[in-house]
């Protein structure tokens, strides 16, 4: 489980600081920019959750860093996907699709959102 955490780590700060272009042709260029993308739309969610959960606990101080990171995470996810050559209106789509998907397990599932959490901290992105 470690060794996923730091290659996804790895992934994201990778693609951040080099942006790998589009058109690369390095297929695993690609899935590595696609699989960032996506667990970078999945922590948007699960902070913007979190922040909902602070701000109904009376917690301003945590909803703030909740909606901090949930920032980094949106601005981590549109540098991916332009890195992936997706235009904005396909990655605005993406991000909808990621709350239909994400948010109802959020909500529902505390060991999903337990592991969710888990996953966004070790990326840096909650």
């Amino acid at each position: 489980m470690r060794l996923l955490h730091a290659t996804c780590i790895a992934m994201i700060w990778a693609t951040c600081t080099a942006a790998a272009p589009a058109q690369t042709g390095d297929a695993a260029v690609q899935r590595a920019n696609r699989m960032a993308y996506e667990a970078s739309m999945k922590c948007f969610v699960a902070n913007g959750v979190a922040t909902g959960e602070r701000e109904d606990a009376g917690d301003r101080e945590a909803a703030a860093q909740y909606e901090r990171t949930a920032r980094k995470s949106f601005n981590t996810a549109v540098k991916l996907g332009e890195a992936l050559g997706y235009t904005g209106t396909r990655i605005n789509q993406d991000f909808g699709l990621a709350q239909a998907r994400e948010l109802p397990k959020l909500a529902t599932d505390g060991a999903y959102n337990r592991t969710t959490a888990t996953t966004c901290r070790a990326l840096g992105l909650m």
